[in-house]
This record gives C-alpha cells, sequence and structure tokens, in this order.
C-alpha cells in the first residue's frame, strides 16, 4: 500500500511532466503510462496473484487520476487534432499524450472519463485515435464497450491488420463475461480458425496479455488454453506451440493458480497425441 504522501508525490509528479512547456509530447506520454499488470507480476516474480494485482494497480490509478483530473482532462484537448491525419513525428506524439491522458482517465475512474472516451471515439477524425479511444472503454469495460466493440468491428474489420487489432482487444478484456467471448468468437461459423495471424491475435494475446482471466482461481483460463492448444495442434503446430508458451510464468503463481495450472498441463499431455514442436515446449514447461 501507498501513503497519501507517495501517491500526492507521484500524481504531482505526473502532473508536472503532462503540464511541462520543455518535455516532449512522446516522452510525457510514457510518463503518464504506469506499468502494466503483466509487468507488474514479473518485478513480484513469486506467488502471484493476479486478481490481487489488478485491484491494487486500479486503486492507484484511481488515485492519480483523482488528484490530476483536471490536467488529464486539460491534456486530452489541447492535443485533439485539428489538422488532416500525418504519421508526423509532432503528430503522433500529440496523439499518444491525448491518449495517454484518456486512458488514465478512463482507467483510473475519473468521473469525467467514459464521457471523454465516448466522444473521442465519435469525433475521431483516424482509426488510431478512434481504437485507442475504445483500448480505454474496454480496459475500464465502461458501459459503451459492448456496443463500440460491435461498432468497431462493423466500421474497421474489413482490414486483417485492423481485424488482428480488434481481435487482441477482445483478447485482453478483463470482465466476467470475457472468456465466454472469446470461446463465441472461435465457434461463430465466420471465425477464420485455421488462419495463425487470427488464433494468434485472440488467443495469444489471452493467454500472455490478460493475467486475470488467462489465470483464473478456478482453472478455467487454463482449461480453455490448453483445450485449445490440443484442438489447434492437429491442424497448426507452430500456432499451438506458440500459445502454449503462455504458461511458462505458471510456476510464479501462488498455490492454487500454480495448481491448476500444473492440472491443466498434465491433463493436456495426458489426453491429447501432440505434434513434436508443441510435445517439447509442453515437457520443458512442465519440467521447470
Amino acid at each position: 500500500a501507498w501513503s497519501d504522501a507517495q501517491v500526492d508525490a507521484l500524481a504531482q509528479a505526473l502532473d508536472d511532466a503532462a503540464t511541462s512547456e520543455t518535455l516532449d509530447p512522446a516522452f510525457k506520454a510514457n510518463a503518464l503510462s504506469l506499468p502494466a499488470e503483466s509487468l507488474v507480476a514479473r518485478a513480484i516474480g513469486r506467488e502471484v496473484d493476479p486478481d490481487r494485482i489488478q485491484v491494487v494497480r486500479n486503486q492507484l490509478l484511481a488515485a492519480i487520476a483523482a488528484r490530476i483530473e483536471g490536467t488529464l482532462e486539460q491534456t486530452c484537448r489541447q492535443n485533439a487534432g485539428t489538422l488532416p491525419y500525418s504519421p508526423d513525428f509532432r503528430q503522433a506524439g500529440q496523439r499518444s499524450l491525448r491518449n495517454a491522458a484518456l486512458s488514465l482517465l478512463v482507467t483510473g475512474r475519473a468521473r469525467n472519463g467514459p464521457e471523454f472516451a465516448r466522444e473521442q471515439y465519435r469525433t475521431a477524425a483516424n482509426m488510431t485515435d478512434r481504437f485507442a479511444a475504445l483500448t480505454a472503454i474496454v480496459a475500464a469495460w465502461t458501459p459503451d464497450a459492448p456496443a463500440l466493440l460491435g461498432d468497431f468491428r462493423t466500421m474497421y474489420t474489413a482490414d486483417p491488420l485492423v481485424f488482428d487489432k480488434w481481435l487482441a482487444l477482445n483478447g485482453m478484456a478483463t470482465d466476467t463475461a470475457a472468456l465466454d467471448r472469446i470461446k463465441a468468437l472461435l465457434a461463430d461459423p465466420a471465425f477464420p480458425r485455421n488462419n495463425p495471424n487470427r488464433l494468434r491475435a485472440l488467443v495469444g494475446t489471452f493467454g500472455m496479455n490478460n493475467p486475470t482471466q488467462f489465470a483464473r482461481a478456478n482453472g478455467d483460463g487454463f482449461r480453455f488454453l490448453t483445450e485449445f492448444v490440443a484442438d489447434v495442434d492437429q491442424r497448426n503446430p507452430q500456432v499451438a506451440a506458440r500459445v502454449l508458451t503462455a504458461f511458462r510464468v505458471w510456476r510464479s503463481f501462488e498455490p492454487v493458480r500454480r495448481a491448476e495450472a500444473e492440472k491443466a498441463l498434465k491433463s493436456l499431455q495426458e489426453s491429447a497425441e501432440l505434434s513434436r514442436n508443441t510435445a517439447d515446449i509442453l515437457g520443458r514447461t512442465l519440467g521447470g
């Protein structure tokens, strides 16, 4: 836990960075982007409880956002793009700064955060800003999330690269229905189940970048991934082996999750005739 003085100091440092007249916008954006849950877990290294990390990190984000909400809102307004889209470094830096401020507003549960994100999604002049708004909305799972996920898919995902980004966003969602939504996407007859990029974007992201849902204490996330590996390994061993590497951190979990992960891995080993590459990854993962 942090003392009020520590949170005050961190919030003030972020406020100073955001309002600096000398710092580069891209640097400011990095300053406003606190470490992800997966990075925090790696820093802890042992007896990891992803749910606890998420709760504590969200508490810190909320405390910071409450202290500098006005600065974050001003940063979003001042860096709103008014010129035609350009990939030049100046515009790219402004977009990064605006979107970092928006992310902290929304994930920090600031009072006006959902409204700012919804407005940016609606008025964005380019896909980058619209996707950034959607990312913040999905990360906080605001009431707009289900509808805007569907809207974005309709608007953009005829482009395979953008579809991958949308699938990855679904893979990272941490609401309680996230796993069921991923299963529904895979079961959709329109989903390209034999496309390696689509599978990696959705399920690979889930395993490697969604610790609270992958490492559910009841083992559902672990079982889903091993069942996916057993199925896909019959058609695309490379994808199966790559996705299975999500389990490389299983020994770092606290005892309940560690036991569930080991159970899922051993069940995969005992019940499936795996390809050489996937069996090798599995053996090394269980072997320590």
